[in-house]
């Protein structure tokens, strides 16, 4: 084979797996930050759920947060 042909098809072909590497690493990113926004959203709902826990508990509307294990009674 001609060796200027060669060296298209190499081009090419390195052009190729360089798109494809492009693409490959745009859809991670896009993955990841969809990833980041569910991990926000989530903890950002514990916290507010711990907070009403923790509001209610302190007017005596709802039962006590715990924050210690119960006492371990001995035995008689």
């Amino acid at each position: 084979m001609n060796p200027y042909e060669l060296e298209r098809l190499a081009k090419q072909h390195t052009s190729e797996i360089r798109k494809a590497a492009a693409q490959q690493h745009a859809r991670a990113a896009r993955r990841d930050h969809a990833r980041t926004i569910r991990h926000r959203t989530g903890w950002a709902l514990v916290q507010i759920g711990l907070s009403l826990i923790s509001t209610s508990a302190g007017r005596g509307k709802g039962p006590a947060l715990r924050t210690a294990l119960p006492s371990a009674r001995p035995a008689r």
